[in-house]
């Protein structure tokens, strides 16, 4: 049976492939002729304890735009350097920037072999940050995360975007949605602080502010039992992490004020790599190959009991081993596979990177699957030594099918059956065998996407830089959530009316506009005192077209279309625009190079802002001191270098889009004329949610050894938005929203980085790091906060989306039937009370108050390393909703054992477990801890010696494992994943849904 396909978009397409021409034009084309002497220098960078070859580091010739990349040997060449003394500048992520002369002859080949030395944190390093070519890391008063790209993805093989950031930043949290193929996680930063609003980072590519879209894809019609919560996948994802050279991370407000109303939730910005002025082009072919599956399925998804009628038997059914079982295996063994390839070089005043990639995966069940082309091109055309002008271009074109959970689905029809209470169906709930949903049910997306910048960076005085940075991000994006027209034997199962299948189709068109201009005047006002003062502007334009239609009723198999159906739903349009335009201005002192002071103000205003509302100010100050280079310091200390900063800072999160306006529906009058009803009141007042955030923090380096990076923030978001009931009088039904509430956010942030061992046959580096977030509601204007039932509720006092039960505290065994007796709930002080009339109790929060990570690389000898890496997340509580709907009997009879079996449980756990136990809110026990540790990622590299690879420049294998174990006491099917959107709402849910999947990857990397 044919499976739905989706038409490309031609104009980005052709784009990408006029860009590629052009590169190759550039490759193959003679160099333009020399006007003076020139030299070659060659040579390799190698790490100063090892004697390690050192992959992609960054060697410049001083004055000129003549570089090159180190190839995975460690070796470079430049081609063209001038005749004379030449100074090379060499810099990697985490180690210390050096220069080093060379003297260059006019013939023959000059050798330069460079060493670096280990520095987790390089304060001469450059970090972007709004203005004009960026700050030196020595100046900056606020934390900023910076991880390489190609250093985490050679260890990793990490095949998307968020397990490339995953785990590798202190207080950055991936969220993962489910298991299937396609679905995207959502990020925080430093948790939750706003209780309606997106909480997600705002994420740049190039200078460009992008689509970070999660929660997309198809939208289920309404009654649809195939469709629930399959609008899982995400724009997050579709940037090839083998085209990313770094990721910098700006954490909160303090860091974020310059980038105004929307970054109260911190900032990505993704740096792509642009090749380099080295002479030859380099070549790089990638392909990776690996197995997906289902870890331990027969014991993780549970066994159910029921006792049979007749014979009084209790029998125990496990519907992933009975369909093993049987021959037909609920999951089977999916597979990825992804091939890339790329070229990078540059010819005088050209550099250019180039890259395509294609991803074909196969999941655990046959309608899971994805199909992802990726092509990206990075140009930068140097025409004077003032001038520079950079354009970068991606396309991704997606095909997924996304599969099916949550709702009727093969895996909640083993998690919640049993053979006695679905007989016609081997046991599957809701007498549906896997069959079904797996051949029937086709959640799929189609996307087109393109992603171009052009960037301009002017020069025209010593003392004046200026850049501006226009571009687009274009998203376009057919989401089709399908029941098939069913064959007879399936249609048996499902009845007539279910059998003739029905369709919503999404149609998604979001496309972002953004121009930036910033400008930095640097003067040096004193021998000790220098100054640079520093303006911006933004404009961004944000318009998403979305367009629903549907029906039920397909005339015949393999009709799939919304013109064939013969009942159709009511069609849906709707235009969201959202436009932000702003300006900054930031002064900066520095002292000696060693003592910055910094300065900002942020203006901005939103189309999303009451009509009575205009204009916000954000403003921000910060201080850096680089202590160790003071006279005062001593010259054999074992802190090698100290930085120690503070800094506060402002910055916004927007109204969604309407909510501040009033709005009318349309209406048929009397004699059928147009006419209007109320519909949203409005608030003419409203404005953004304010984000203002203190940090204190150091970064140094102690005994030459270990690197530390530490920072304590305090948060408090005010005017944070809440919706309140109004008055029927006022003419409008429903509720307003109004800035009323307040929640604050503290913790602290550690990143830690060991030398552990350097020899020049063995060395070992530990990385770890650790983070803690409390978020507390301090204010709600009055409005909710009252507990009238169990589950989640915002309360003063408490956590966003706090969990409150009523709690059982003590019970009796009835000596006849072993079930409980005497059940009694937590009181007023503690006293034991009848559970209908306790009071809800606080049992904990949905978000992990402490996460972090260890990872450890060991290299023996040149040529092999291994590498690993566990995660963990404490502190908070995860739902097992599978167990609750097992133990009640939600699917017509309890299938959890202790109904059984009653003996073996303690009667406080079997009280929490009868029929009752929903409707009087004693669930708290199927509100686990969710603390886990896992074993997220698991490589080992050989790379291997050139006399092996003749032809080539440079080979490597890895074999790499990711998601392999977890520790944890959650008894559910895993403590992570969670059906709901995680980004806008703090609510736990994990009905039938498949965990993160297991993966095995082997990759061959080649280089010439």
């Amino acid at each position: 049976m044919g499976r739905t396909r989706f038409r490309r978009t031609a104009w980005p397409t052709r784009v990408a492939c006029g860009a590629v021409a052009l590169l190759a034009v550039l490759v193959v084309a003679p160099p333009v002729s020399a006007q003076t002497a020139a030299g070659t220098i060659v040579g390799q960078v190698t790490e100063a304890r090892s004697n390690r070859p050192l992959a992609g580091v960054t060697i410049q010739v001083n004055g000129t735009r003549l570089g090159a990349v180190t190839t995975e040997e460690g070796r470079y060449r430049i081609v063209g350097a001038p005749v004379g003394t030449q100074v090379l500048s060499v810099r990697r992520l985490g180690y210390a920037s050096a220069q080093q002369s060379v003297s260059v002859g006019s013939t023959g080949t000059t050798t330069a072999n460079l060493q670096l030395q280990p520095q987790a944190t390089s304060l001469d390093e450059v970090v972007v940050t709004g203005t004009a070519g960026g700050e030196v890391r020595r100046s900056i008063g606020n934390a900023v995360t910076t991880i390489s790209a190609p250093e985490a993805t050679q260890k990793s093989a990490s095949q998307d975007l968020s397990s490339l950031i995953g785990a590798r930043a202190p207080g950055v949290a991936i969220a993962p949605a489910t298991g299937r193929l396609g679905a995207a996680p959502t990020i925080q930063i430093r948790g939750r602080s706003s209780i309606g609003l997106d909480n997600s980072p705002l994420l740049y590519i190039d200078g460009v502010r992008v689509n970070n879209a999660s929660a997309a894809g198809p939208v289920a019609p309404a009654g649809r039992l195939g469709g629930q919560a399959s609008n899982v996948s995400g724009r997050l994802n579709d940037v090839n992490p083998e085209d990313i050279e770094s990721i910098e991370i700006i954490k909160g407000p303090a860091a974020a004020t310059i980038y105004g109303t929307e970054a109260a939730n911190g900032v990505i910005q993704i740096i792509t790599k642009k090749g380099a002025t080295s002479g030859a082009p380099a070549v790089k072919l990638q392909v990776q190959d690996g197995i997906i599956w289902f870890r331990d399925a027969a014991n993780r998804v549970p066994t159910n009991y029921a006792r049979n009628a007749t014979t009084g038997e209790i029998i125990a059914w496990n519907g992933v081993q009975s369909e093993a079982d049987r021959g037909t295996p609920i999951f089977t063994t999916g597979q990825t596979r992804q091939y890339t390839g790329s070229v990078s070089g540059g010819r005088d005043v050209v550099r250019y990177y180039a890259s395509g990639s294609f991803e074909n995966d196969l999941g655990i069940e046959p309608n899971n699957s994805l199909r992802q082309f990726a092509s990206h091109v990075n140009m930068t055309i140097a025409p004077s030594e003032k001038l520079d002008f950079g354009t970068s271009i991606n396309y991704v074109n997606l095909s997924s099918h996304l599969g099916a959970d949550v709702g009727v689905s093969a895996l909640l029809g083993a998690v919640v059956g049993h053979s006695l209470l679905f007989s016609a169906a081997r046991g599957f709930y809701p007498n549906f065998p896997p069959e079904v949903p797996q051949t029937l049910y086709d959640n799929a997306q189609g996307v087109n996407r393109f992603t171009g910048s052009v960037t301009m960076n002017h020069r025209p005085l010593s003392w004046f830089s200026q850049r501006l940075v226009a571009g687009m991000d274009l998203t376009s994006d057919d989401s089709r959530a399908i029941e098939r027209f069913a064959t007879p034997d399936l249609g048996a199962f499902i009845g007539p009316v279910a059998g003739a299948g029905r369709i919503g189709q999404t149609i998604r068109r979001n496309t972002i506009a953004s121009v930036d201009y910033a400008g930095t005047a640097k003067f040096q006002l004193t021998n000790a005192l220098s100054s640079a003062s520093s303006l911006g502007g933004q404009f961004f334009r944000t318009e998403l077209n979305k367009s629903f239609l549907g029906g039920t009723g397909f005339p015949g198999l393999g009709v799939e279309t919304v013109s064939a159906v013969s009942n159709p739903a009511q069609a849906t349009q709707d235009q969201t625009i959202n436009t932000t335009i702003g300006a900054y201005g930031q002064q900066q002192f520095g002292w000696r190079d060693r003592l910055f002071v910094t300065a900002a103000l942020r203006v901005d205003n939103n189309s999303a802002f009451g009509e009575d509302f205009k204009w916000i100010t954000y403003p921000k100050l910060s201080a850096s001191w680089v202590v160790n280079e003071e006279s005062f310091w001593p010259a054999n200390s074992y802190v090698n270098s100290l930085k120690l900063r503070a800094a506060y800072g402002e910055s916004g999160r927007q109204p969604t889009a309407f909510s501040a306006l009033r709005t009318y529906s349309p209406a048929q009058g009397p004699g059928g004329v147009s006419a209007v009803t109320p519909n949203t009141i409005g608030n003419p007042s409203l404005k953004p949610e304010r984000g203002k955030e203190l940090e204190l923090g150091f970064e140094g380096q102690v005994f030459s050894r270990l690197g530390l990076d530490f920072t304590y923030f305090s948060k408090r978001t005010q005017d944070v938005i809440i919706s309140q009931p109004i008055a029927p009088s006022s003419g409008f039904a429903g509720n307003q929203f109004a800035n009323l509430g307040r929640v604050d956010n503290h913790g602290f942030e550690l990143l830690a980085t060991l030398q552990a061992m350097a020899r020049d046959n063995f060395s070992w580096e530990v990385v770890g790091n650790i983070a803690t977030n409390s978020d507390v509601i301090k204010d709600l204007g009055g409005i909710g906060g009252v507990v009238l039932s169990a589950g989640q509720t915002n309360v003063v006092g408490y956590p966003i989306g706090g969990i409150f039960t009523r709690r059982i505290i003590s019970a009796d065994r009835d000596p006849a039937t072993g079930l409980p007796i005497n059940v009694l709930c937590e009181g007023a002080g503690g006293a034991g009370v009848a559970c209908a009339t306790a009071p809800f109790q606080y049992i904990g929060t949905p978000t992990p108050r402490t996460t972090g990570s260890v990872g450890n690389t060991v290299w023996i000898g040149k040529n092999l390393r291994l590498y690993g890496l566990v995660d963990f997340k404490r502190g908070h509580r995860a739902y097992n909703q599978n167990d609750l709907l097992r133990c009640i009997g939600a699917a017509g009879a309890p299938t959890c054992r202790s109904s059984y079996y009653p003996l073996e449980y303690d009667p406080v756990y079997l009280a929490g477990h009868g029929t009752s136990t929903a409707g009087l809110g004693t669930t708290d026990q199927f509100y686990e801890s969710g603390n886990f540790a896992k074993l997220r990622e698991l490589s080992a590299t050989v790379t291997v010696p050139p006399r092996f690879v003749r032809g080539f420049s440079a080979a490597s294998i890895t074999v790499a494992g990711r998601d392999l174990h977890t520790w944890t006491s959650f008894t559910g099917l895993d403590p992570e994943g969670n059906l709901n959107n995680v980004a806008t709402t703090a609510n736990l849910g994990n009905q039938g849904l498949v965990p993160p999947l297991s993966r095995l990857l082997a990759t061959v990397n080649l280089s010439f």
